[in-house]
């Protein structure tokens, strides 16, 4: 017996090098073969959807950790690894593609903080331009052509009618980040979705939007831009869109590409009451979603992109319009207060186009209606 528990330690000893982890540039390293891999934050998984990229360096995965830490694993078709992740710290491995390219991957750790803005003003210096939805070729034919009225038809509340109309959006289609329509308006891109192709964020937003607008819900779409918008050179920002329902008086946010509208309360939130209620409220926090969009999938997913908000001033729906600007900009950007003002997406692209504010009220101000009406009060 002695002598059979001595060939096992042995054995054991001599595996021990060959169990041991692989380094490159004194990080961990894990292989693949294929460019797809899963991750795991806490006990739910995400299968599929990340993209192993050589070129990026590194490319991060943001973590949230509701708590003091957070379980994390990242698995390819060959390998996997995993760390206890802690707020603001930051944990790099190495990919090994194909035994030729190494992608340095990184798990980020970030805590959630309500952001804050100006509530001191309380009326909007902007007003912004919406479909009026009289006479307007473009919308009657999208409504008509994808029988919205149906769609809706039943719904109890304009809260329903929302609901309903970005799940038949996110339905269309699959998402495709790299993909672009040849014009970038509803019926273009529903178009060339019959034909077989997959689009953006970018188009879940303008599709649910106009289909909104159709159906007599004024709409708009929304940019997100995370904190690091003019460092990262990939993926710094997301389109969602926020729609006013008359019967709450008040803007809510939706998004397309996820089909959801987040909750608190039974009371729907606009895109900055969402980031504020993930910070302060998260368990009370419902996403709302036909399709069973998860909770903490989508949060995760989202939040580090809730912290720029964007919207055009002229948000009228229809192919050959002249956009009104103000002072030359086409849109508003809300920045939280004492946050740097960007300049710059993603390193090289500049953003000429904005004007800024860090005032609640100028953003989310009920619609005017009338071109007459869109004027700059500052």
């Amino acid at each position: 017996m002695k002598k059979l528990s001595s060939i096992l330690f042995l054995l054991f000893v001599l595996a021990i090098p060959a169990l041991a982890q692989q380094k490159y540039k004194g990080l961990p390293v894990i292989k693949a073969n294929t460019a797809k891999a899963d991750y795991k934050i806490g006990k739910e998984w995400t299968r599929g959807t990340w993209s192993i990229m050589p070129e990026l360096s590194p490319d991060v995965l943001l973590v949230p950790v509701h708590n003091k830490k957070t379980y994390v694993m990242f698995r390819t078709d060959l390998d996997s690894i995993s760390f206890q992740v802690k707020p603001g710290k930051s944990y790099q491995f190495y990919v090994q593609l194909n035994e030729k390219d190494y992608a340095l991957t990184e798990f980020k750790g970030y805590g959630h903080e309500a952001l804050k803005f100006n509530k001191a003003q309380e009326v909007s210096g902007y007003t912004f331009l919406y479909e009026q939805n009289q006479n307007n070729e473009f919308l009657q034919t999208l409504r008509k052509q994808y029988q919205l009225d149906a769609i809706v038809a039943g719904a109890k509340n304009d809260t329903d009618k929302a609901l309903r109309i970005v799940n038949w959006v996110h339905r269309q289609w699959k998402h495709d980040g790299m993909n672009e329509p040849s014009s970038p308006d509803a019926l273009t891109i529903l178009a060339e979705v019959k034909e077989g192709k997959n689009f953006r964020c970018v188009e879940y937003g303008i599709v649910t939007t106009a289909a909104l607008n159709a159906i007599g819900l004024p709409a708009r779409t929304m940019g997100l831009k995370m904190k690091e918008v003019e460092t990262i050179e990939y993926g710094a920002g997301h389109v969602v869109l926020e729609v006013y329902l008359p019967d709450l008086k008040k803007w809510v946010m939706l998004d397309g590409q996820f089909d959801v509208m987040p909750v608190l309360n039974n009371v729907p939130l606009n895109a900055v009451e969402f980031q504020q209620a993930i910070a302060t409220n998260y368990e009370a926090l419902e996403i709302r979603s036909l399709s069973g969009t998860s909770k903490s999938k989508y949060v995760s997913w989202v939040y580090p992109y809730l912290y720029y908000f964007d919207v055009k001033f002229d948000n009228r729906e229809g192919i050959a319009l002249q956009r009104e600007k103000i002072d030359g900009k086409s849109s508003l950007m809300l920045v939280p207060a004492s946050a740097n003002i960007p300049k710059v997406f993603q390193v090289k692209y500049p953003m000429e186009y904005l004007k800024y504010t860090h005032s609640l009220i100028d953003l989310y101000g009920a619609p005017k209606m009338t071109k007459q009406e869109m004027l700059t009060v500052k």
